[in-house]
C-alpha cells in the first residue's frame, strides 16, 4: 500500500518564504490558528499541534524555546496585520476567514492562550522524552493541552503524531555534498513522513474518515486539515533538495499540476444548466425503530448455539526427561449443563453489564429504542433473557461458583457486542431523492495531478469534448477507462438522436456524493447523463454512470450493487408530476473490454416500464 496515494496521509506543502526565522513562526502561527478555526466552523475538534525543529544542539531548540516565549508574551496585532500583504494565497485565504470571524486583537488573544509557556514541550535529551512521554504518544487526546514542541533530534525515530499540521525548521543552513542530497535534509524528510500521518474526520459527503477528502476539491475549506505544512527558508536549492528527498520517500509528486475544469460557457445558457436538476439521495442517522429484538439488531450466533464456557479444575501433573513409561492419562470433566441468562443471579447479570461500556443503557437505546430499561435487558425473551450459556467442566459447585458466572456472562456480552458491530452501521442513504439545482451542484473546480499520470492528459479527447454539444465541461481528465465510456457514448448520441434531444453528459469531479441505501457509505459517480425524450412524454433521464478498470471491480463491488438497487427502485417511478423525471443506475460498470454487454444493460435502463409516481 502506498499510504499517500491510496489517501491515507496528509499532502506535504513546501512553505519557503524570504522572511528571517520571527516572521517564519509567526506565520505558522497563523496558519495553525486558521487549521483549528476551521475545524471549530464545521464542527470537528482538533487542537492542530506546531513543531519548532532545531539544527544540531540542545542548546539552539532551548534558545528557540525562549524567544518562542517571548515573541507570544509580547506579540501585537501590528506584527499579525503585517502579513496582511503576504504573497501566499493560503496566508490570504486564513485572513480572509479571519476578517469573518474575529478581530486581529481577539486573534492576538487566542494565540498567547493557546501557546503560552505551560503549553509548549521541551523534548530534547532521553530525560525529556521519558518525562512527557505520555503527553506525546497522546497529543490527540482533548485533554492534552500542548500545542508546540521543540526538539532537535529526539523524535525522528518512533514518533507518530495525528494532529501536526506544521513544522517550522529554524535554521537556514544546508548540509548537501557534491551531487547527493545532506544527511540532514533526508533526517528532515523523514521527519516530515512522519508528521504526514492523517488526522482522521468525517464530514457529510465522506465517511471514510481515514482518507483525504479532497483531492478533487482543492478549493474546499476543509481542504487545509489535510496538508502538513513545512516552514522554511526561501532557498531554490534547499528547497530543490527537501522536494526531492519528499519525492523519494513518497510523500510529493515528482510533477504535480494543477488544472482547472471549467464549465463551457455556452452549456450555461441551456434551459437544462439554468433551470434544471440533479436528483440525489441524502445521508441520515441509521433508523432502528423496527428493532424490537437483538435478533432483529443483528444475525446471533448465541441465538442459534447457546454461548459455551468452560469450567477448569486445574488439574494436571509434571513429568520428567528421565521418567519411564507412558504420561498418565487425565480424565477430564465432560460434564455440560445449559442455564439461562435469567435464571443467574441478577447481581452478576449486572456486573458483567457494568464492565462493558457498550451496554450502558445509553448505549443501548440508540440501537435498541423500544428498551425500557436494563432490567429488562436482563429478564425479557427478547434479548438476554432469551439466551443461555453452556457451561462445561467441573459442575460440582455451579450454583456457588460466581466467578465463574460472572467470566462466562462477561464472554457472552463479548460475543454479542462483536456481532452487533459487525453488523450495524451508524448511517443509512435516504430511498427518497431530493431535487437540487445544477446550476448551485456543478461549479468550476481546481484539480491537481501528477503530470506524468494519464489522467492529467487531456488532450486526446480535446476535440472531441469542445466540438460536442452535449459535453458540459470544457476539458475531460479522466481514465483510460473513463474517456473510452465518453468515445463510446458519442457513438450511441449519434444513433439516438431520433429518441433522445437535451443530451447532456457531466463529469462529477467531487461535486455530489449518492448514498448506499443501507450503510450511508458515499459515492461519488463519474458521470452523470441527462436526456429527454423526443416522444412528447416531456419525460427526462437521468442516469448514474461509473467507469471502472476490471483490477478495481472486487473493490467496487458494493457500488455496483448499489446501482443495480436504484435502478430497481426506479426504473417504473416518475419523480414529481409536473416535470416527470426518472432516476436510473445503470445496472453494471462500464468496462472497455465488456463495451457491448454495459451497452445493452445502459439501453434496457432506459427501456420504458409500467411507470408509478413516487410522489
Amino acid at each position: 500500500m502506498n499510504f499517500r496515494n491510496d489517501r491515507f496521509s496528509k499532502e506535504v506543502v513546501l512553505v519557503h518564504s524570504d522572511l528571517d526565522q520571527v516572521s517564519r513562526i509567526l506565520q505558522a502561527l497563523i496558519l495553525n490558528q486558521y487549521k483549528e478555526q476551521v475545524a471549530v466552523n464545521n464542527g470537528i475538534n482538533l487542537k492542530p499541534v506546531i513543531l519548532f525543529k532545531a539544527q544540531r544542539t540542545i542548546a539552539q531548540s532551548q534558545e528557540n524555546k525562549a524567544n518562542f516565549h517571548k515573541l507570544i508574551n509580547e506579540l501585537t496585532t501590528d506584527q499579525i496585520d503585517s502579513f496582511r500583504e503576504s504573497g501566499l494565497e493560503i496566508v490570504q485565504r486564513a485572513f480572509r476567514f479571519f476578517d469573518e470571524k474575529m478581530t486581529t486583537e481577539a486573534l492576538v488573544q487566542r494565540l498567547k492562550e493557546a501557546f503560552r509557556e505551560e503549553h509548549c514541550l521541551s523534548v530534547n535529551n532521553d530525560k525529556e522524552k521519558e518525562t512527557y512521554q505520555l503527553r506525546l504518544n497522546n497529543l490527540e487526546d482533548k485533554n492534552n493541552p500542548i500545542r508546540a514542541i521543540f526538539a532537535v533530534q529526539k523524535l525522528n525515530e518512533g514518533w507518530d503524531v495525528l494532529n501536526l499540521f506544521d513544522i517550522v525548521r529554524c535554521y537556514e543552513a544546508r548540509d548537501s555534498g557534491k551531487n547527493r542530497i545532506g544527511k540532514t535534509t533526508i533526517s528532515e524528510a523523514q521527519l516530515i513522513g512522519r508528521g504526514a500521518r492523517y488526522f482522521p474526520f468525517v464530514f457529510p459527503d465522506h465517511t471514510d474518515k481515514f482518507r483525504r477528502k479532497f483531492d478533487a476539491d482543492l478549493d474546499h475549506e476543509l481542504r487545509v486539515l489535510e496538508e502538513l505544512h513545512y516552514h522554511s527558508i526561501h532557498d531554490s536549492r534547499y528547497i530543490s533538495e527537501i522536494r526531492t528527498a519528499l519525492i523519494d520517500h513518497g510523500m510529493m509528486d515528482a510533477r504535480p499540476e494543477t488544472r482547472e475544469l471549467k464549465l463551457n460557457d455556452a452549456r450555461k445558457e441551456t434551459a437544462l444548466y439554468k433551470h434544471g436538476v440533479v436528483w440525489l439521495n441524502k445521508q441520515v442517522p441509521k433508523d432502528y425503530e423496527h428493532v424490537k429484538s437483538l435478533t432483529d439488531l443483528a444475525n446471533l450466533s448465541v441465538k442459534q448455539k447457546n454461548y459455551e464456557h468452560t469450567i477448569y479444575t486445574g488439574a494436571g501433573g509434571v513429568t520428567t526427561i528421565m521418567e519411564n513409561g507412558e504420561t498418565p492419562v487425565q480424565q477430564r470433566n465432560q460434564s455440560s449443563r445449559d442455564v439461562k441468562v435469567i435464571d443467574i443471579e441478577q447481581n452478576i447479570v449486572k456486573s458483567a453489564i457494568a464492565r462493558n461500556p457498550f451496554f450502558t443503557f445509553t448505549s443501548l437505546k440508540r440501537y435498541l429504542p423500544h428498551l425500557t430499561s436494563i432490567r429488562e435487558f436482563i429478564t425479557s425473551e427478547n434479548y438476554l433473557g432469551g439466551l443461555a450459556i453452556t457451561f462445561k467442566g467441573d459442575l460440582s459447585d455451579l450454583e456457588g461458583n460466581c466467578p465463574a458466572k460472572l467470566s462466562a456472562c462477561e464472554g457472552l456480552l463479548s460475543q454479542i457486542e462483536s456481532e452487533i458491530r459487525e453488523d450495524i452501521t451508524e448511517y443509512e442513504g435516504t430511498k427518497h431523492f431530493y431535487a437540487q439545482q445544477i446550476r448551485a451542484v456543478f461549479i468550476d473546480k481546481t484539480l491537481k495531478f501528477n503530470v506524468d499520470t494519464p489522467r492529467a492528459d487531456g488532450s486526446d479527447l480535446a476535440y472531441l469534448v469542445k466540438v460536442s454539444d452535449w459535453f458540459a465541461f470544457e476539458s475531460l481528465y479522466g481514465t483510460s477507462e473513463e474517456k473510452a465510456f465518453v468515445q463510446m457514448l458519442d457513438r450511441w448520441i449519434q444513433e439516438s438522436e431520433k429518441m433522445y434531444d437535451d443530451i447532456y453528459l457531466l463529469r462529477n469531479e467531487g461535486h455530489f456524493s449518492i448514498y448506499n441505501f443501507s450503510d450511508g457509505r458515499g459515492f461519488q459517480p463519474d458521470f452523470v447523463l441527462f436526456s429527454r425524450e423526443k416522444n412528447g412524454a416531456s419525460l427526462s433521464y437521468q442516469l448514474f454512470i461509473e467507469p471502472k478498470g476490471e483490477h478495481l471491480s472486487a473493490n467496487d463491488q458494493w457500488k455496483e450493487a448499489f446501482l443495480k438497487e436504484i435502478c430497481a427502485e426506479y426504473h417504473s417511478k416518475i419523480l414529481t408530476e409536473n416535470s416527470k423525471y426518472r432516476v436510473i443506475g445503470v445496472p453494471s460498470f462500464y468496462h472497455e473490454r465488456y463495451e457491448n454487454q454495459f451497452k445493452d444493460d445502459f439501453n434496457a435502463a432506459l427501456k420504458p416500464a409500467t411507470r408509478t409516481s413516487e410522489q
